[in-house]
């Protein structure tokens, strides 16, 4: 029973459970046994719809992270036991800290949402989840046979569910940052370096602003426009003297909100470039890369605000 033991604690401090793909693969085996995506191919007939097929069937990764987030822990509680004991026995070569890390990193892991609301709360008095998160396609008729009818057409049908997507990304993102943070804290005992506490942090830090990218758009939103909403389209007929045809309207308009939906990719990136900054640059990447993906992402969503501002401060007078 004693070689027994020994072994067993010897293959849980070996962290296999967590380097190997064998757990990996039987945790997503359970995790799409107990979470069932959407419908495959629900609604095909357009890409929007196609988008919105994806979206259900992306979210159960929300929860492989979780189940890997409370199989860790409950490891890392194992562990922490084992150590205690080498603790007693030789405390020189076992300091108490590695046990009380394993079991920090632990309850964190095995209480992720509490934790993850108790750091979202710490940023943002008031939370929510993520931009747009219902997936529903826009219409798809162009209300005409033209060029500019079937812009329109193709804007208004995948607008919607690519920031769906790219919010419901975004989060999964964050949580993944969140639970790896979790982890360094719980090995921090036993390599400082590797696992520093810059490095926990920064992991759980932009994890949490990743999962609220809601409201940290709006906060950006607020900041550079002083309100958190975007402007509705812009009346383009007034431009000119003899004036413009609402088709032309319409299309310089479907054009503006296809800018949209490159500024919140834009936006979500920014973040992903300041984390490997702050981690000590990965690559190429430079704090200027990562605020002019921020700044330029938010001014290209409210792109129709940022053209009025220009109009005003130009005073050009074609825009309403």
């Amino acid at each position: 029973m004693r070689n027994g033991e020994k072994k067993l604690f010897k293959l849980l401090k070996s962290n296999v459970f967590i380097q190997t793909p064998v757990p990996a693969i039987a945790a997503l085996v359970v995790t799409f046994l107990l979470c069932s995506g959407g419908a495959a191919w629900a609604d095909s007939s357009t890409l929007g719809g196609i988008f919105c097929t994806i979206y259900p069937n992306v979210k159960p990764f929300g929860m492989l992270f979780a189940w890997i987030a409370y199989g860790a822990g409950a490891v890392f509680v194992v562990q922490g036991i084992h150590h205690l004991r080498l603790h007693t026995d030789n405390a020189s070569n076992n300091p108490l800290h590695r046990a009380l890390m394993l079991w920090f990193g632990a309850a964190c892991l095995m209480a992720l949402p509490d934790f993850i609301g108790t750091i979202v709360g710490s940023l943002y008095t008031q939370q929510t989840a993520g931009g747009t998160l219902a997936c529903t396609g826009g219409s798809s008729g162009n209300g005409g046979a033209g060029l500019d009818g079937m812009m329109t057409g193709f804007i208004s049908n995948i607008k919607d569910p690519l920031i769906s997507i790219i919010s419901l990304i975004a989060i999964l993102c964050g949580l993944y940052m969140i639970v790896r943070g979790l982890m360094k804290a719980s090995k921090y005992g036993f390599d400082p370096k590797t696992n520093s506490i810059h490095s926990v942090l920064t992991h759980i830090g932009f994890g949490a602003l990743l999962m609220t990218i809601g409201d940290n758009l709006n906060m950006m939103m607020t900041s550079v426009f002083g309100t958190s909403s975007v402007t509705s389209a812009i009346d383009w007929t007034t431009v000119g003297s003899m004036g413009a045809s609402q088709s032309f309207s319409d299309a310089i308009n479907a054009g503006l909100e296809f800018v949209q939906i490159i500024g919140a990719i834009a936006f979500v990136r920014g973040w992903l470039i300041l984390k490997k900054v702050v981690e000590g640059g990965g690559g190429n990447v430079t704090l200027a890369q990562g605020l002019t993906h921020i700044l330029g992402g938010v001014v290209a969503i409210n792109i129709f605000a940022f053209l009025k501002v220009m109009d005003a401060t130009f005073g050009t007078g074609l825009l309403n």
